[in-house]
């Protein structure tokens, strides 16, 4: 097993659609959304995540189980 990875989709400008993906290999990730691409977080570290939010327990969890998870950003009020 390797490390977890964490990618974001963006936009040709930049632009954040609010999907994150946690994968153990790229090849596990999902299709982007329509005019969206997978951009890697090269400063991710997965402990550092989880103890910052540890509601990201379970979404960890499944992608260990299933080799994929992908979370939708919480809307701000």
């Amino acid at each position: 097993m390797t490390e977890l990875h964490k990618f974001v989709e963006k936009g040709l400008r930049g632009e954040r659609l609010g999907r994150a993906a946690y994968v153990f290999q790229s090849s596990s990730l999902p299709q982007p959304t329509k005019g969206m691409i997978w951009h890697p977080v090269r400063s991710f570290n997965a402990a550092e995540e989880l103890l910052s939010d540890p509601s990201l327990e379970p979404v960890f969890k499944m992608a260990i189980e299933t080799g994929c998870a992908v979370v939708t950003a919480k809307a701000k009020k």
